[in-house]
């Protein structure tokens, strides 16, 4: 099974995603979602695994909340720099960090909390990783699962005129930047993590509707402005299903 790393592109990544208004106003509604939804109290001292966790916001998130966190990606420049930012962390046993991938990953114990976010769209084949990753929940915990909408990814190439390729059905990147090889669609997703007993708690839109607004229109709006209207509408269908991720919280039963 073949999978996408990002060493190489750790600061195109960085610059695209996490130091602009889109990847604050990500980061703001997985915080609100997850305050919403997750037992808070609960965290301190429970351990937590970030599946390809990337730069480790993720990470730091539960970290600040006193859990346990250990971390794996397959990008040895993203181990390298989640290690020296959360070291002390690290030093203090609250953290752990490993270069593997997560297809070969085999955890020693089930968690309380599994949290992967923008993962498996990167894989050839990611509903069979999905179901790999469903088993690293003990009973009774929580999964946070993020993914890259191919109902966004299909709607902007219609909206920009690559109408042949839309209805091709071949809308995935090339490996080569930064737009998933593999977009998920939402309730197959949904499906496999009822059909595996999971309880969902939300299904919501991370970026609804901003991303496809016009620069100069989101630019007449302040950040705060833009983050209540997508809080208002990210639980709300059709907009839950449109957006460009779509965030599930669930609970195995």
């Amino acid at each position: 099974m073949a999978y996408v790393s990002f060493d190489g592109l750790v600061k195109r990544f960085q610059g695209q995603i996490y130091q602009t208004r889109k990847g604050r106003l990500r980061m703001h509604l997985i915080d609100a979602l997850y305050n919403q939804y997750l037992p808070l109290e609960q965290l301190r001292n429970i351990r937590v695994l970030d599946a390809a966790g990337g730069l480790g916001q993720m990470s730091h998130w539960f970290l600040a909340h006193e859990a346990i966190v250990d971390y794996f990606d397959i990008s040895a420049e993203m181990v390298t720099s989640v290690s020296e930012v959360l070291s002390d962390y690290q030093q203090a046993g609250r953290f752990s960090a490993s270069q593997q991938s997560i297809i070969d990953f085999q955890p020693q114990r089930l968690y309380p909390f599994v949290n992967v976010h923008a993962v498996l769209e990167w894989l050839d084949s990611p509903y069979e990783t999905l179901q790999q990753i469903l088993q690293w929940v003990e009973p009774g915990g929580y999964l946070g699962l993020m993914v890259y909408n191919r109902n966004m990814l299909m709607l902007r190439h219609l909206m920009r005129g690559t109408l042949a390729r839309a209805m091709s059905g071949n809308i995935g990147g090339d490996k080569k930047g930064l737009t998933p090889v593999s977009p998920l669609d939402p309730l197959e997703v949904r499906q496999q993590l009822i059909a595996s007993d999971f309880d969902i708690l939300t299904q919501a839109g991370i970026r609804s509707f901003s991303d496809l607004a016009e620069k100069t229109v989101i630019d007449w709006y302040d950040e705060a402005e833009v983050f209540d209207a997508e809080y208002k509408l990210c639980e709300q269908r059709p907009f839950c299903d449109m957006a460009r991720y779509v965030l599930f919280i669930a609970r195995r039963l």
